[in-house]
């Protein structure tokens, strides 16, 4: 959450809660990078498994 706060302000503090919401034991793992623009959607690279590597 930090890295969004710095990167995109308060902005960036809503996106990170958004995240926190989205965490749940049944949700899909992998990268969630903060994004270039604000949005509180999931970004594509959200949805890839990393799991793997």
């Amino acid at each position: 959450m930090a890295q969004a706060v710095k990167k995109h302000g308060s902005k960036g503090l809503i996106m990170g809660i958004a995240r926190l919401l989205r965490c749940h034991p049944w949700a899909k793992a992998g990268a969630d990078p903060v994004p270039d623009h604000f949005s509180l959607k999931r970004q594509p690279a959200a949805d890839k498994d990393l799991s793997k590597f």
